[in-house]
């Protein structure tokens, strides 16, 4: 029962992150806010991580992919997302990252030679129709290509770190990830913008709620998830994230999504799951556990590059 409701947290923590976002962005600019929480978030995990000498070891040999990977996932995704909200509603945003998951699956079969069955191009089309028809055009074209930009953040990263650093531990993987999202962040902040900050009870509020729950908590547990219960149940987080998105951000604060919006929710919440939802597991395997399974590929796949 708990790995069934780990995908549902970390679901939950990714779409209330939004909604805190919005909230701190009223008194501090884009670019500060993600330096500032990454920061804080890299530092936060070392400090945990000097108690383990053994950690160390584990991102010795990987650790120039993983700050590639995190200044990607982390520093581009996140400093484009929070430029893009200062315009965008929280719940438009979570839907254009409702994408991430099956961009990243089909760009899999093009850059590492992954399969595609029939039924996920299906559910790939419908995803992206989806977007196209619940996200509101007349936020602007600066918008649109600032969350253009966090989806190849999003999902260039993770492809980088699945393709490179797939076997390092979630907590130590994480923190090297925040250290190159840190440093491309700040970059952002000195070149593109003149950061200012009042700290109000709400920003910190904010900032906590997404430098500790969502930089440190919640995306150890995804890399948790993904490394001992498989990429499909972790990506399975997804499938809930936007309508847990807009659930939050109109109790939080007051949006209501259009018709066209909820329909868009609605398509690329079908076709996340139409590209993720595992294949019915052959007869000699029906007793097996789906985690056993998919760490079995996995590990073909690796002796057969090696």
């Amino acid at each position: 029962m708990l790995t069934r409701l780990l995908p549902f947290a970390f679901a939950l923590l990714w779409a209330s992150s939004y909604a805190a976002a919005k909230v701190g962005l009223v008194d501090i600019t884009p670019f500060a806010f993600v330096a500032v929480r990454l920061a804080i978030a890299a530092l936060a995990s070392a400090l945990i991580l000097l108690s383990r000498s053994s950690a160390w070891d584990a991102v010795r040999r990987r650790w120039p992919h993983l700050l590639v990977g995190g200044a990607l996932a982390h520093g581009l995704a996140l400093t484009t997302t929070h430029a893009a909200l200062v315009s965008v509603g929280a719940t438009a945003t979570a839907l254009v990252h409702a994408f991430h998951p099956i961009l990243t699956a089909a760009l899999g079969v093009v850059l590492l030679g992954e399969t595609f069955r029939l039924r996920q191009w299906a559910g790939a089309a419908i995803g992206f129709a989806g977007v196209i028809i619940g996200v509101p055009l007349t936020a602007g074209l600066s918008a649109l290509l600032l969350l253009a930009a966090s989806l190849v953040g999003l999902s260039g990263g993770t492809l980088y770190l699945k393709r490179f650093c797939h076997d390092v531990p979630p907590f130590e993987a994480t923190m090297v990830q925040l250290v190159g999202g840190a440093l491309l962040a700040a970059v952002a902040m000195l070149a593109l913008e003149t950061p200012h900050a009042h700290w109000t009870p709400s920003l910190i509020a904010a900032m906590a709620w997404n430098t500790v729950l969502m930089s440190i908590a919640g995306m150890a547990l995804y890399n948790f998830i993904l490394v001992h219960h498989g990429a499909a149940r972790a990506a399975s987080s997804f499938f809930v994230v936007p309508g847990a998105a807009a659930l939050v951000a109109w109790l939080t604060l007051g949006e209501s999504p259009s018709w066209l919006m909820l329909i868009g929710l609605a398509a690329a919440t079908l076709g996340v799951a139409l590209v993720w939802w595992p294949a019915r597991p052959p007869a000699s395997a029906q007793g097996a556990d789906w985690t056993d399974i998919d760490l079995h590929q996995r590990a073909s796949a690796r002796r057969m590059q090696g």
